[in-house]
């Protein structure tokens, strides 16, 4: 409601609390709502060990409601970058007119870190395409859900706007491009299509990856989120036995293309992760069929942070198989 109204609001939860929200997540995403959701990400449903740490709902989340719905997650690994992507999500939930999820997890939620000082933004809040009343006397006509721009995104008013083109209903259901009801299944289809249109312009708005490339590697490392230092000691211990390999660090889902270029550009490649499922590994073999095959999976899940020992054994298993 504070979304819709034009606030900006936030909710911060864990897995067991994104579960009850699922219907309220489907309904913002069709109805084109602006909100964040913080998950704080859990092992699983209960108390004691399934308190503990994971990377657990990544599948849950991306794909969270009913039909075809993909959402827009951001993956900090660092307490700056949680900062840093708190503001960020709030632009991007504005620009993309859509709930947006920040995935943490519980070694970055609770536990202490040393960090450097946060750098403030240095820029206005980006409040996306949002209509005035004088935008509309000078436009003469508006429809809510209209591809104007071919970006996916439609042009929105806020309640109270002073125009008697601002009022439209925002609904989950299925709807013309004036927001009307429909159950016409051409309607539909195309409000898919525009949604997937969307999805394809926010692959060019969410954090890009940080890539290291290593001369000469043939082995590239994955990962995302708290499992960063783990990674970064095992590629050490790694190249001190003779295996140099490049890295990539996920900071956002939907994938953009330098993943692809990345995965193209070696033999094999380690997807590291705290589940146990592989789920940023089924991901990205999904978005990328073609290149599945050079895709590995080292997922772990205990409760407890990654360890490098665990990475380098999991890789040099695999390596030798």
């Amino acid at each position: 409601g504070a979304g819709w109204a034009g606030a900006r609001a936030m909710s911060a939860t864990s897995g067991p609390g994104i579960s009850l929200m699922t219907e309220f997540a489907g309904l913002g995403y069709f109805a084109e709502v602006p909100g964040v959701i913080w998950d704080v990400m859990r092992i699983g449903p209960s108390t004691g060990l399934p308190t503990r740490v994971s990377q657990g709902d990544v599948l849950a989340v991306y794909f969270l409601g009913h039909g075809d719905i993909r959402h827009v997650c951001l993956l900090p690994g660092s307490v700056a970058e949680c900062f840093e992507f708190g503001y960020a999500a709030f632009d991007l939930a504005d620009r993309l007119q859509t709930p947006i999820f920040v995935l943490s997890d519980l070694d970055l939620g609770m536990n202490l870190w040393m960090t450097e000082p946060f750098a403030y933004p240095n820029r206005p809040m980006d409040r996306g395409k949002v209509l005035s009343a004088d935008d509309l006397r000078r436009l003469g006509s508006f429809k809510r859900f209209e591809d104007v721009d071919g970006d996916g995104i439609g042009y929105r008013t806020l309640p109270g706007t002073e125009h008697p083109l601002a009022a439209y209903f925002a609904r989950g259901t299925g709807h013309t491009e004036d927001a009307v009801y429909s159950e016409r299944p051409d309607d539909w289809e195309q409000n898919l299509a525009r949604l997937e249109r969307k999805h394809d312009t926010a692959r060019t708005l969410v954090p890009r990856p940080l890539i290291e490339m290593v001369e000469g590697a043939t082995v590239g490392v994955i990962t995302y989120g708290s499992a960063r230092p783990a990674v970064y000691e095992a590629r050490d211990q790694l190249a001190r036995q003779g295996m140099r390999t490049s890295y990539l660090r996920l900071r956002a889902l939907p994938l953009e293309k330098s993943l692809r270029q990345f995965i193209a550009a070696h033999e094999r490649v380690y997807i590291v992760e705290l589940n146990h499922d592989g789920q940023m590994c089924q991901i990205v073999r999904m978005e990328l069929p073609e290149l599945a095959a050079r895709v590995r999976s080292v997922a772990h899940c205990d409760g407890l942070p990654l360890s490098a020992r665990l990475v380098v054994d999991a890789i040099q298993e695999q390596e030798n198989a």
